[in-house]
């Protein structure tokens, strides 16, 4: 028989193997659960818990504790030893900010479902945090007039990182009042915007009517991160010869790495791939690799941390500034109103006695 016949006829084509397509056909089924199954229960988690898994969400859960047990131990050394209250309260909010983060991070990985709720709690204090540092560096100076009084002819720099460092055309400024205040406002966005952008995040995702990337909600957080930071960034580095010896630098490092932890590696594990291993779907085992990634990483920071704070420098208070010639004291101002009010009370009783 000629090849021609035989190709038409088909004695060559593959014969049908049902066993091949029925792993086929389990193969897609394993693939679509692992896409679209919703995030398992905390039960369902613990019940699938192998021995090895169990011994690693244990060690997690004392190195958790043990964040905790230091940052208690920080508050009472703080209380003994700080006697500068507003400082010692601006620097235990920044001490706890490692010990947030391991307590939610062991919660998220028992309870996964809740990771918008998690991120929004450890979000929100991270903002008021990085705010609280630029608050805590002008109460170094003593205070926005002995700050203004210190930079009284000096420029400032604005080509600094994040993103700005290879931008040497941006320009100088001097750190009047109104430029410190968009410093000031931009740090407080940070703590502002994000609450909003994490409040519509859980809202929409929890209604699934409106389908948005959760790159966006990311680029949004990010994007308003790294603006406070950059103006954090322009006061720290202008900053470093007056209050150097409170360790800003080593504490807005900290600030730093707390930054990238908290939002760049959420979005570099989102793009690597990690295996479904049903119940745990892809987005799932991504939620918890990075949960119990960030308890190691801020039970290391909060050991750094206990180092930056735990010391009595804070105790020093700058030789403050006289007012210069042109700069009139409170106390020169109500003088001064006090003597226009009796000028033109006199001028008043002698119109009318004219």
């Amino acid at each position: 028989m000629p090849k021609s016949l035989l190709n038409i006829t088909g004695m060559n084509s593959t014969p049908f193997d049902p066993v091949v397509f029925a792993k086929a056909k389990a193969k897609e089924a394993y693939i679509e659960h692992c896409k679209h199954d919703p995030i398992p229960s905390a039960m369902v988690i613990v019940q699938n818990m192998d021995t090895s898994g169990l011994i690693l969400h244990l060690i997690l859960i004392v190195m958790a504790t043990i964040t905790v047990g230091i940052y208690i131990e920080e508050v009472f050394y703080l209380k003994s030893n700080l006697k500068l209250s507003y400082r010692r309260r601006l620097s235990l909010l920044q001490a706890g900010i490692p010990t947030v983060f391991a307590v939610s991070s062991v919660v998220g990985c028992f309870f996964p479902a809740g990771n918008v709720m998690i991120d929004f709690v450890c979000s929100v204090y991270f903002g008021f945090g990085l705010h609280a540092l630029l608050v805590l560096m002008v109460n170094y100076y003593g205070g926005q007039t002995q700050l203004l009084r210190r930079f009284e002819g000096r420029y400032v720099q604005t080509n600094t990182g994040p993103f700005c460092c290879c931008c040497f055309c941006l320009p100088s400024f001097k750190m009047t009042k109104s430029n410190f205040q968009v410093l000031w406002y931009a740090t407080f966005q940070a703590a502002f915007t994000r609450p909003i952008v994490l409040f519509f995040e859980g809202i929409i995702k929890t209604d699934r009517t409106i389908a948005i990337p959760g790159m966006v909600y990311t680029g949004c957080l990010i994007a308003s991160m790294l603006s406070g930071m950059w103006a954090l960034v322009i006061f720290r580095k202008a900053s470093a010869t007056f209050i150097g010896r409170f360790r800003t630098t080593a504490k807005f490092f900290n600030f730093q790495l707390v930054l990238l932890i908290a939002n760049v590696q959420p979005f570099v594990i989102k793009l690597c791939y990690i295996p479904c291993v049903l119940p745990y779907t892809f987005y799932t085992r991504k939620l918890i690799v990075n949960y119990q990634i960030m308890v190691v990483e801020f039970f290391i920071l909060s050991l750094t941390t206990r180092c930056l704070y735990r010391t009595t420098d804070d105790n020093v208070e700058l030789e403050r500034i006289e007012p210069t010639s042109t700069e009139t004291s409170p106390s020169e101002d109500i003088l001064m109103e006090t003597i226009e009010e009796k000028t033109n009370g006199n001028c008043s009783s002698d119109v009318s006695n004219v």
